[in-house]
């Protein structure tokens, strides 16, 4: 069985709560069947029928590896794990001329839960995968590839 970094799951930063996975474009809490955490969890069969997750220092560290390779760039359909306030506030109001970056802000001031909007004025990145981001995105009625896309603006800003 040969490596494919289209199907990898990489530990980012020692968190072994949490796995990213290229198949599913972000974090997710449970490895599918045959991946496993450690090499001692897999046991023998490595290469075979078990796959092991590398580890990376940050979120940095795993697109420079996902960089290599995709020498050409990396795949348009692959949004960055996080991007900062201001990259996610410039791809919000390019969408649509400043239309859909007023009815974010106005949401947020509205909120009826303080954590949400303490995170949105605070926050030094945007997690794609924040439950706080799901939950705007919900009460904004955005799909998932309309935030991937918004995501891959902000990304190239």
């Amino acid at each position: 069985m040969s490596y494919d970094v289209s199907d990898g799951h990489w530990i980012v930063g020692g968190d072994e709560s949490r796995y990213w996975s290229s198949k599913a474009r972000g974090y997710v809490v449970e490895l599918p069947e045959g991946w496993f955490a450690t090499i001692q969890e897999a046991g023998d069969g490595i290469g075979f029928d078990r796959q092991v997750c590398t580890r990376v220092a940050s979120e940095d560290d795993l697109w420079d590896v996902l960089r290599q390779h995709f020498p050409a760039g990396l795949p348009a359909d692959l949004p960055p794990l996080s991007v900062s306030p201001a990259q996610a506030e410039i791809a919000l109001h390019r969408h649509d001329n400043g239309v859909l970056l007023a009815q974010v802000n106005a949401l947020i001031e509205s909120y009826p839960y303080e954590p949400v909007r303490i995170w949105w004025r605070k926050a030094t990145r945007i997690d794609r995968t924040h439950p706080y981001l799901a939950a705007l995105v919900i009460e904004l009625g955005l799909s998932d590839e309309t935030v991937d896309g918004l995501f891959v603006v902000a990304g190239a800003i």
